[in-house]
């Protein structure tokens, strides 16, 4: 009786698993078991990734060329400056010693020759006189016959090169330059006049006469 009682509950079910379309009855569904009329669910939702796995234990391949440079990125904001390092030794250059030699040699040079106008205004200031200074041609006749040979004269242009002034201050009223003089050859500076009455720019450093001129 056991046999006979679940026969037709068994072929129900294998019926209706192998036709074409998937129908199952409700009786069947009440007296089938699971394991013997299973129906296919959907399919289930992925799991969550896995954890990355260990490398494997075969040669590492060749490592590939470089990939494009990209693009500059963006300038970062400057640092915080350094400390001040210590004071180097001082360069040399033979040009600039030189042009200093020269420098210092002109200063001297220039010294010397204002000391020497200096000179020769305090020499005739002890007399209560001035360096002769003729301001027209009866003047400078007369400082000629008076010094009958070269003798400076009240001028120069120490103040300002080639602008000649009389010491006392001022700028000439009159001169009697030579043919081609004054030339500030060497750096003259002062002025002598010469035996014929004409004048000649000089260094002030040169030893000459000097006239000295007295008030009327």
């Amino acid at each position: 009786m056991f046999l006979s009682s679940s026969l037709p509950v068994l072929l129900l079910c294998m019926l209706t698993a192998s036709s074409s379309e998937i129908k199952i009855s409700e009786d069947a569904l009440k007296t089938c078991s699971a394991i013997t009329c299973g129906i296919p669910g959907r399919d289930g939702r992925d799991g969550p990734k896995g954890e990355k796995g260990e490398p494997g234990q075969g040669l590492r391949g060749l490592q590939g060329p470089p990939g494009k440079m990209g693009p500059p990125g963006h300038i970062g904001i400057p640092g915080v400056p350094g400390q001040k390092g210590s004071k180097g030794d001082r360069g040399y250059s033979s040009a600039v010693e030189t042009k200093l030699d020269n420098l210092e040699t002109e200063m001297r040079k220039l010294k010397s020759e204002l000391d020497h106008v200096k000179k020769l205004k305090a020499l005739c200031a002890e007399l209560q006189a001035t360096v002769a200074t003729p301001r027209n041609a009866e003047e400078n006749k007369a400082i000629q016959d008076v010094a009958r040979s070269t003798a400076f004269l009240g001028i120069t242009d120490e103040v300002t090169e080639g602008q000649f002034m009389y010491v006392t201050g001022g700028r000439l009223a009159y001169s009697n330059w030579k043919k081609n003089e004054p030339n500030d050859h060497g750096g003259e500076d002062c002025v002598t006049l010469l035996e014929d009455g004409f004048w000649n720019d000089i260094s002030c450093s040169s030893s000459f006469l000097a006239v000295c001129e007295f008030p009327a």
